[in-house]
């Protein structure tokens, strides 16, 4: 299935299209989104619209630097019930596992690793999109995130060893250079950041230990059923496909692309659930109406 992202990822970005004089509302659409969803921060919509509608407003706005700008107004409860946990973890090793291993929950397509060599570590940061698409705005969009998190766990003080990028500089690097004050490097084998690896074991400054046990009741919670998590995904994409007048069986199974024309498990679940929940969806759409 074709991943999904929530609006969450595009917190701040009507502003920072105001301020660069571009249209936010024409460029949404443009894209495939509704800008009246934008304060549905949780709800999920196509990763590839997302990271088209970056390359777009880069482009139309002439700032090459528009995904590290959004990433400015980023706060860390926009990774939604997540930064509830990652907050209370107890140093920056167990924040950034929970972080890696629930990537999930705030933006399907996001990749991270975290792998340790020679007194550094290293976090990589890659997207798969499930279709060939410009990605420069939303990494630097997500590893300036990934920066900012950190400077939330280790203090105002911290810097990486290096920022890398596997696509070229831009024309004037110079908010690259402000944004992660250490040296950053175009035209890497990677994506992500280098630290040292001592500051896995530091306190995270954010951390309560009263808060801790709810921490993990909450954590405990997130790991639905797989029947569960296909009814959430066929929810989502009859949200997503209702308005336009082709929400059937075929047109969602396109949506979440690369199924086979066997009936296969996953299929099988969707048709046996897209009736009630096409029905239900109606009937929420009716009441907020």
């Amino acid at each position: 299935m074709k991943p999904l992202a929530r609006y969450a990822a595009l917190n701040g970005y009507v502003d920072l299209c105001r301020s660069l004089g571009i249209d936010p509302a024409q460029l949404m659409r443009g894209a495939g989104l509704d800008p009246a969803s934008l304060g549905l921060q949780d709800r999920w919509i196509p990763a590839a619209a997302v990271a088209r509608l970056l390359e777009q407003s880069a482009a139309a706005s002439g700032h090459q630097d528009f995904g590290l700008r959004l990433a400015e107004s980023r706060r860390f409860s926009n990774l939604g019930p997540l930064s509830l946990v990652i907050r209370e973890e107890p140093d920056v090793r167990s924040a950034l596992r929970v972080l890696v291993r629930y990537e999930h929950m705030y933006n399907e397509a996001l990749r991270l690793r975290l792998s340790l060599a020679n007194g550094a570590a290293t976090i990589r940061v890659g997207l798969e999109l499930g279709e060939p698409a410009e990605t420069r705005q939303s990494v630097e969009l997500a590893v300036s995130v990934v920066h900012r998190l950190l400077h939330g766990f280790l203090g105002p003080h911290w810097r990486p060893l290096a920022v890398c990028f596997t696509h070229r500089p831009p024309e004037d690097p110079a908010t690259h250079r402000c944004a992660f004050e250490s040296a950053v490097t175009f035209d890497h084998d990677f994506s992500g950041m280098v630290f040292a690896a001592t500051d896995l074991n530091e306190p995270n400054r954010m951390s309560d230990p009263l808060l801790r046990p709810y921490a993990q009741q909450i954590l405990e919670g997130f790991e639905p059923s797989k029947d569960a998590a296909v009814l959430d995904r066929v929810r989502e994409l009859v949200e997503l496909l209702l308005p336009t007048g082709r929400c059937s069986i075929e047109q969602v199974a396109r949506s979440s692309s690369g199924w086979a024309e066997g009936w296969t498990p996953r299929r099988v679940a969707v048709v046996s659930t897209l009736p009630v929940v096409r029905s239900t969806v109606r009937v929420r759409s009716s009441s907020r109406a």
